[in-house]
């Protein structure tokens, strides 16, 4: 556009030549930006994606990946029991299988697996790249940072629909990725039987109680029993007060008896000199039967008095037997029940050797990358001609 004098009669009057000054016309100028940051857009775009297929060909390292899968199951039926931590309404043993997968991603199970340093030996063999080492800069040096960069390299989770568990794990050598898969197979077996041992103490531990408390009954029981024998002199209680009552009755017998003879003989022979005798003897069989009489009820120290304190301690015995036995039986049905209810482990496929790598998944992630880089310039873009449109 051009601009002169305002008025070319003057230039002309005067003779002076008019000086003509150049603008830049806006919309070019408009333009050219445009182009410009179309370009810086475009190279952006081309080094991001550049970069990408730099590091996934050529500078990761190839990781190869073992996998296993399992269902948890009981020998009875999800219905008719109470699942160990909670109650299973569906037949399935989701809160276990849950339980499960979130120890493979808890700390325990990775020091159990990394306990003679198998983890971090392969995460810090030679060809492994700086981004995948361990220790690293991007990775850190610590056991917390440690744990953070394997869950990268582990993938576990659970299908509730066909109540199987999958689990992945990865590594940059198939033996090394086969030998991760298979400690933590070992320690998923290790964890459900932990679980069916402390669910089986929670169960028993009451019974066990019970079985122990009514021992110890019986044992303080029979130690009284024992010292009332040996103070009273009382072994068995039946058998010494029937052969009492059996001595009494021979000497009352004894003594009926001779009653007999003397009362014949004073009535067919008065003055017999054998008479004498005879009633000398049946005072000494009256003594021996009044003597057996007090020594069997004759108040302290008889043998009633004696037998009294053994029997209360025999019915004491036997109540304490009938509360153990009672306490037994209970803990052996609890142990039953707790063995029925028992969790184990149905492998669906073991741990495998991989026979090529499966990530990185370069043409994926050059894709994705490719993708979400176009839409944020594409962004960028739209934002900044809005703003280049609202200034004008």
């Amino acid at each position: 556009m051009l601009r002169g004098s305002p008025s070319s009669d003057t230039a002309a009057k005067t003779g002076k030549l008019v000086q003509v000054e150049s603008y830049d016309d806006p919309v070019s100028i408009a333009l050219t930006s445009r182009q410009k940051r179309d370009r810086i857009l475009l190279t952006v775009f081309l080094v991001i994606v550049s970069v990408t297929a730099i590091y996934n060909f050529l500078i990761a390292a190839p990781r190869y990946a073992s996998e296993f899968s399992y269902v948890v199951r009981s020998a009875t039926p999800a219905r008719d029991r109470f699942s160990f931590m909670n109650f299973s309404a569906n037949g399935e043993s989701s809160d276990n299988s849950q339980a499960i997968i979130t120890y493979l991603s808890s700390r325990d199970l990775l020091s159990q697996i990394n306990s003679d340093g198998l983890v971090t030996r392969i995460f810090a063999a030679p060809g492994v790249d700086m981004f995948s080492a361990y220790p690293s800069i991007f990775a850190g040096n610590g056991a917390e940072h440690l744990f953070r960069h394997f869950q990268s390299y582990l993938d576990a989770e659970y299908d509730e629909k066909a109540n199987i568990s999958y689990v992945e794990v990865q590594a940059f050598k198939p033996d090394d990725a086969r030998e991760l898969a298979e400690r933590m197979r070992r320690a998923c077996e290790d964890k459900i039987n932990a679980l069916n041992d402390r669910a089986r103490s929670g169960m028993t531990v009451t019974a066990e109680k019970e079985v122990a408390a009514a021992r110890a009954d019986l044992v303080r029981v029979l130690v009284q029993l024992t010292q009332a024998r040996n103070s009273g002199h009382v072994i068995d209680p039946k058998l010494q007060s029937g052969a009492a009552v059996s001595l009494t009755s021979s000497i009352a017998a004894d003594l009926a008896e001779i009653d007999v003879q003397i009362a014949e003989t004073q009535r067919s022979t008065p003055g017999n000199p054998g008479l004498t005798q005879m009633q000398s003897r049946r005072a000494a069989i009256q003594r021996e039967l009044a003597r057996q009489s007090a020594a069997m009820t004759g108040g302290h120290g008889s043998l009633a008095d004696r037998i009294q304190a053994n029997e209360e301690l025999d019915v004491a015995r036997a109540v304490a037997e009938k509360r153990l036995l009672g306490a037994s039986l209970a803990l052996a049905n609890t142990r039953t029940t707790a063995d029925r209810n028992r969790l184990y482990l149905e492998w669906i496929s073991k741990p495998n050797r991989p026979d090529e790598p499966l990530y990185p998944r370069r043409g994926r992630n050059i894709l994705m990358v490719a993708l979400l880089t176009l839409a944020l310039l594409w962004i960028f873009r739209s934002l900044s001609e809005l703003l280049f449109d609202a200034d004008e």
